[in-house]
């Protein structure tokens, strides 16, 4: 057993060596001049190319084509502004309410005029139709006779 130990200790002290000699080496990379001179260089290059971009951009919403999609936005805005938009939408709304009203209504007035079939009310009834409550008849009671749902029949019966 003490030569398995001597390994583990071995192996763990090599270990703990190579992990100082990297730091050792990072550090020192990152004291190093070459590390200071290409920081130095990324930060100057960075600056640049935003102060290009900003002179760009400040060129560009100087032109005449920024100035005019300028004006003619404080014009639209100023147009919605005096407009009564609301009003209008309000107005559209209820016109198409109206219409939708009087439509349901016309359907409604043919449901209800249309003769309903005597099979027994689902309850996927649609509103247009009126389900009287159905109760089980007693025990050896005779189940009470449907009414005819075409008047015509009604006399032959």
């Amino acid at each position: 057993m003490t030569e398995e130990t001597g390994e583990e200790k071995s192996i763990s002290s090599e270990l703990a060596r190579l992990g100082k000699q990297v730091a050792d080496a990072i550090n020192v990379a990152w004291q190093s001049e070459d590390r200071k001179k290409l920081q130095a260089e990324v930060t100057s290059g960075l600056d640049s190319f935003g102060t290009q971009v900003s002179d760009a951009m400040r060129k560009a919403s100087e032109s005449d084509a920024a100035t005019q999609i300028r004006d003619e936005t404080e014009k639209v805005v100023v147009q919605i502004r005096e407009s009564d938009v609301t009003g209008e939408v309000r107005k559209g709304l209820i016109a198409g309410l109206e219409v939708l009203n009087r439509e349901l209504g016309k359907l409604v007035e043919r449901l209800e005029v249309t003769p309903q079939p005597s099979a027994p009310v689902s309850e996927s009834a649609g509103p247009a139709e009126t389900a009287e409550p159905v109760t089980e008849p007693a025990e050896g009671a005779n189940p009470p006779a449907e009414p005819p749902s075409d008047p015509a029949s009604a006399t032959e019966a």
